[in-house]
């Protein structure tokens, strides 16, 4: 073997040391109270003696700390992340891709990204050039999650005891079809659990539909959404919904490879 074989082969190594250590910082960030080293082995699908070394590697920096048998991200990692702007790198990453699917569907588009369990911050707005009336800017603006589809998305991530924390018993009526009564709330949320998207029609504000897609980690954990938002009369049946529903989740799939490893890290 030459030496720039042998170096190139302890680059490869070296880059998935990095991802299979990227994969266990998400898949604790998962796992806010605490997780074993078993468990975490099973979420990244790889062999506990390796989670382990990279936990203690880690932890020797400060990223993950350790109470006992559980592990957790740590406090310099914390240290860190509060020195990032998300948005910064994010937007320019992804604007085209966002801009293409806004001209493709021929409506307002959204990417939201989750902070913590239980918020998101719309960081990126983008609309076609066809339509002389668009949405207003909704950066900073946020919405009742029981009546947007970003927030449904959301809800279903959580535990019906979450879900109450989060909502309370009290859901205004915002528009002439919003989920007012919490029992409704938990079968709409336990259907978009299963079917994987979710939607609001006069449900947020009369006369606008919403549709909105998961954008998931590698450890299958939500942490972005993309929605599109369009006047009713525009969405004129049940074939519309779901050609723009096709489009939105392939433009999601782009999006989670540009701002996600694409290395698997069992590889």
């Amino acid at each position: 073997m030459t030496d720039r074989d042998s170096q190139s082969k302890n680059t490869i190594s070296s880059n998935r040391s990095v991802a299979r250590a990227i994969s266990v910082l998400r898949a604790l960030a998962a796992s806010p109270k605490g997780t074993t080293a078993t468990e975490v082995a099973k979420m990244v699908n790889l062999p506990r003696p390796t989670v382990f070394r990279l936990l203690l590697t880690l932890e020797e920096e400060g990223f993950v700390d350790r109470t006992d048998t559980l592990f957790s991200l740590g406090w310099d990692l914390a240290r860190v992340a509060s020195a990032v702007d998300p948005s910064a790198g994010l937007v320019a990453r992804v604007r085209d891709t966002v801009h293409t699917l806004a001209e493709q569907l021929g409506e307002t588009v959204t990417l939201s990204l989750r902070q913590g369990l239980f918020e998101y911050e719309l960081v990126l707005q983008d609309a076609p050039r066809s339509i002389g009336v668009t949405m207003s800017d909704m950066r900073g603006m946020r919405w009742p999650h029981y009546a947007s589809a970003t927030g449904k998305l959301l809800l279903a991530e959580l535990t019906p005891e979450q879900v109450r924390s989060v909502l309370g018993t009290d859901l205004p009526k915002l528009a002439a079809n919003t989920i007012t009564d919490l029992g409704q709330l938990q079968t709409e949320i336990e259907r978009v659990r299963i079917q994987g998207w979710a939607m609001i029609d006069d449900e947020l504000e009369d006369g606008i539909v919403a549709i909105a897609v998961p954008l998931r980690d590698n450890v299958g954990q939500l942490f972005a959404a993309l929605a599109m938002v369009a006047p009713k009369h525009r969405i004129d049946g049940e074939e519309t919904i779901q050609r723009n529903l096709g489009m939105l989740s392939d433009a999601a799939k782009t999006l989670t490879e540009q701002l996600t490893s694409t290395m698997p890290a069992s590889a």
